[in-house]
């Protein structure tokens, strides 16, 4: 007869304990993530109205000319949407082409004015799209006369070409506020 030996285990029958976890650099790992993400993400910056104001010239002294009524063209914003070019209303969808028209047709072109009248109750989303209509419009009128002359777009034309055309169609806007009051304005039109 053989003889089993057995063998037996000893296994310890009672609570452990769980390590503790090192949680020392756990705000560095996330200040570093913080700043990874801050990085790699993209901020809109592209939102809002770009103007390049003339420096201020203390010197000079404002002088009110006289304009021929043909070289104007008064643009009004009033509250709730309605934009008015000459008095009447118009749809601001169509203020691009009608600035374009104007300004292609002005008599005098080195003299044309877009004058901009709004309330002090007008929407700022109002005013936007009335000033993007307008930009667009110059943009359009020098793309056209840049592919007429040197066969490329405005934006891609050299320095001394970008004035010959900015001569031949210069941005003249003047915006104002109006301080009456809708009605008041609206019975002077």
């Amino acid at each position: 007869m053989i003889r089993q030996k057995r063998f037996s285990m000893n296994f310890r029958r009672g609570k452990r304990e769980v390590p503790g976890l090192n949680t020392t650099s756990t705000a560095d790992i996330s200040f570093i993530l913080l700043v990874f993400f801050l990085v790699i993400s993209s901020m809109d910056s592209t939102k809002g109205v770009f103007k390049q104001l003339p420096p201020e010239d203390k010197a000079k002294t404002e002088e009110v000319t006289e304009m021929d009524r043909r070289n104007v063209m008064d643009i009004s914003i009033w509250g709730e949407g309605d934009v008015r070019v000459d008095g009447k209303s118009v749809d601001v969808r169509r203020l691009q082409g009608m600035v374009e028209k104007f300004v292609a047709g002005c008599p005098d072109r080195a003299t044309h004015v877009v004058s901009i009248k709004m309330l002090p109750t007008s929407k700022y989303d109002d005013y936007f799209h009335v000033q993007d209509a307008v930009s667009s419009a110059y943009t359009s009128i020098r793309n056209t006369a840049a592919m007429g002359i040197y066969h490329k777009r405005y934006a891609e034309c050299e320095q001394y070409e970008r004035k010959k055309i900015d001569k031949l169609y210069p941005q003249r806007v003047m915006e104002n506020l109006n301080e009456e009051s809708g009605q008041d304005a609206a019975d002077k039109e």
